[in-house]
This record gives structure tokens, sequence and C-alpha cells, in this order.
């Protein structure tokens, strides 16, 4: 086996634009969709499914007659050497519950499997939507610093005219400089976070990031009130998990019991002669029927350690579903108590953006006609109303992320972005 290593290109670049622009989607629902419909760990959660439903199937086949087939070769009794060909069917006619404890488990993996399936896809809306959350965030951090870098050059352009014309000392403009080059520094952090985060969401999306705007994100505030407070936990695909594991541990202790139980199956085969021992027989070819009981008296004590073992599984399980239950409620709440806090946050600071803004007008009036403010003031005003935006602009990339990870608990995230009866990689999501 040759394993060839991975090629990384640390800096993607993007050949045909326009085509590009065209492949990557600007609206969040196309590029959640666009992830998911590519993402390696889904397929490799598919592809497990498929092989446990084969699982299924093997066990059902207890259900259906064995025909066997097979020679033996050697001296038989005291005429000679010879062989004896046999054909056999074996019917299993009752079995006190093996093969159906059998088949429930397998179907118990199968349902499992379908759970880890729907928890990776979940998995990969969370992650795709929160990327494309930073890139909007960073985007729209970006435009404020430009603005602010815009206005602070507008002092430092009225500062100089002021220091040209004698009305105020070269203080001002020097103030100005400092103020904008630290405002243009701030500027090239974050665009240098803007494409970070580009980076990362074209991992998701398997296909680098046009340098197209997003469109404003999907309001997912409705679709929670519409949920309540009250959340149907059993709709995660991690307690759907649980739950199965529950029913595979209890599919896995009825196995063990039944194992102490015989078995009755229906046997029949016929046999025939070959070579020299056939000249001494009666008949060369003869045939069985007859009913067999089998069971195993004795196995070192493993068939009650195994059958003790899967008892304390299946009590394990049970505890895990509660306190997945437990974990998963914790979150939510803190998920909902951050939303509610950041809607009342989100009023204050635009009440606070209206209040500066006015500020800053005033304090502009009175450094040109009063003389009573001076070119401090007018920049502290500047960056007061910058850090205010930038401030309401988290708060709402905050709630939103909050949303996210509130609907993805709550597992209303496929429902959210449209994936219920949508076929992913081949497979349809139902609700």
């Amino acid at each position: 086996m040759q394993i060839k290593p991975a090629e990384i290109e640390m800096q993607p670049a993007v050949k045909d634009l326009a085509r590009l622009e065209k492949h990557v989607p600007a609206d969040w629902q196309s590029a959640i969709h666009l992830a998911v419909s590519h993402h390696p760990s889904i397929s490799s959660s598919i592809a497990t499914l498929e092989s446990t439903g084969f699982g299924i199937e093997a066990a059902s086949a207890g259900y259906l007659p064995a025909v066997k087939a097979g020679i033996t070769s050697g001296r038989q009794q005291a005429e000679g050497s010879g062989h004896i060909a046999t054909v056999g069917l074996s019917q299993m006619l009752y079995d006190f519950g093996k093969t159906g404890s059998a088949v429930d488990q397998a179907s118990a993996k199968y349902l499992r499997q379908q759970a880890t399936v729907l928890e990776q896809i979940d998995a990969v809306i969370q992650q795709t939507a929160l990327a494309m959350n930073e890139v909007y965030r960073y985007t729209q951090l970006v435009d404020n610093a430009k603005k602010q870098v815009k206005s602070l050059r507008g002092i430092l352009n009225l500062t100089q005219l002021r220091a040209e014309a004698g009305a105020s000392t070269r203080v001002d403009p020097v103030q100005a400089q400092a103020r904008v080059e630290a405002a243009e520094a701030q500027q090239q952090d974050m665009e240098i976070k803007l494409q970070q985060e580009k980076y990362h969401l074209q991992s998701l999306l398997g296909q680098p990031v046009a340098e197209n705007r997003l469109s404003a994100p999907l309001d997912l505030l409705p679709l929670i009130k519409r949920q309540s407070e009250r959340v149907d936990l059993n709709k995660n695909p991690t307690i759907l998990v649980a739950q199965a594991d529950i029913a595979v541990a209890q599919a896995e202790l009825r196995s063990y019991k039944a194992q102490r139980y015989p078995t009755l199956s229906l046997e029949a085969n016929t046999n025939k002669y070959i070579g020299d021992i056939a000249r001494y027989q009666t008949h060369s070819q003869y045939q069985n029927v007859y009913l067999s009981l089998s069971s195993t008296l004795y196995q070192g004590g493993a068939l009650v350690a195994q059958e003790r073992a899967s008892a304390r599984a299946l009590e394990a399980a049970r505890a895990m579903i509660d306190s997945k239950k437990l974990e998963l409620t914790d979150r939510q709440r803190n998920y909902f108590q951050s939303m509610m806090g950041l809607q009342r946050n989100i009023s204050l600071l635009t009440k606070r953006m209206k209040t500066i803004t006015e500020t800053r007008v005033l304090y502009r009036e009175q450094y040109l006609s009063l003389g009573n403010r001076n070119a401090l003031d007018l920049l502290n005003a500047e960056q007061e109303i910058s850090r205010a935006e930038q401030d309401l602009i988290n708060a709402h990339r905050d709630l939103w992320a909050s949303s996210v990870n509130y609907i993805v608990l709550a597992g209303i995230a496929r429902e959210a972005f449209n994936f219920n009866n949508q076929v992913v990689q081949g497979l349809r999501i139902t609700e």
C-alpha cells in the first residue's frame, strides 16, 4: 500500500472569479447545503449505515433454512476405503429467541447509526453556520474600521487646516495622525481575521470563498419562539443515539439469556457412497430426516459472565441517557438566557449609538464655531462611535451564534435550514 502525502495550498487562489461567484452561494442556506452535500464525515457515517443495514439481513438469515454439502474420505468400516458425499438441509424451528434477539440487536445498531448520521449532519450545519457568522461578523467589522479611518482622516484634515490658519496648535494634527495610524492598524488586524475566517469557511465548503458579500442571515428567533421554552430533547440526535444504545443492550441481554435454552431444528440430508466401498453397501445412497435438539451444557461460566456484563451495560446505557439529557438541558438554558440577555443588550446599544452620534454632531459644531471643544474631544467621539458600532455588531453576531447552538441542541437545525425530506449524499432525511 502506498500513501501519498497531503498537499496543502497555504494561500488558495481564485483563478476564475466570475465562475466561482456562480458556484459559491452568497446566501447562508445554500452554502450550508453545499457543505453538507460533500463533507467526508457525513459520507463516512452514511457508508457505515449501509454496512450496518447488511447486519440486519445477516441476522434475519437465521430464520431461513441452511443448505450444506460436504464429502468425507478415508476407510469406512471394514469394507475398505471410499468417500461419502453429503448434502444436508437444516431449518431452525424454535430457539427461544436467539435469532429474534440477534435481529433486534442488529436493528438497534442500525437505528443508532441513523442517529449518528443525523448527529454528523447537525454538526456540519452548526460548524458551517458559525463559520459564515464569523465571516459576516468580520466583514462588518472591517467596514466599521474603514469608516472609522475615513472619519479620523477627516478630523486630521480639519486640524491641519486650522493649524495652518493659526486657529489651533500643532498638537491637534499630531494627535489626530496618531489616532488615524491606530485605526489603520486595527483595520488591518480585522482584515487578517476576516481572511482567516474565510479560509476556515473554505475548508467546510470544499472550495475557495469568493469576494462577493454574504446576504443577511436567516432570522432564527421566530422558530425558537414557536418552540417555546420547553424543548423536546428526544429530537436531539445525541439522545437518539443514547436511546439506541439502550435498545442494543436490551437485545444483547435477551440474547445471552436465550443461550441457556436449547435450539430445536429439523435436519434432512442425503448421503451417497463413492468408490470401492459402494460395492459392499446394499444401497449406495440413503437419506435421513430427524429433529435435532442441541444445547451447550457448560461453558466454564462464560455465559453467566456475559449475561451479567450485558445487564450492567444496560444500566450504564440508561444512566447515560439521563446524563446526556441533564447536560443538554443545562446547555440549552445557558444559550436561551444568553439570547435573552443579548436582545436586551442590543436594545441598549442601539440607544447608545443614537446618543453618541448626536454628541459627535454637537462636539463638531462647538469645535468649529464656539471654540470650547478641542480636537481630542472630536477624536474621542469618533472612536466612541466606532467602538459602540463594533459592540453592536458583535452583539448581533453573538445572538445569532447562540441561536444556532440552541436550535442544534433542540434538534431543529435540519428544519431551520430546510433539510427535512431532502436527499443528502444519497440518503433521504425524514423528520
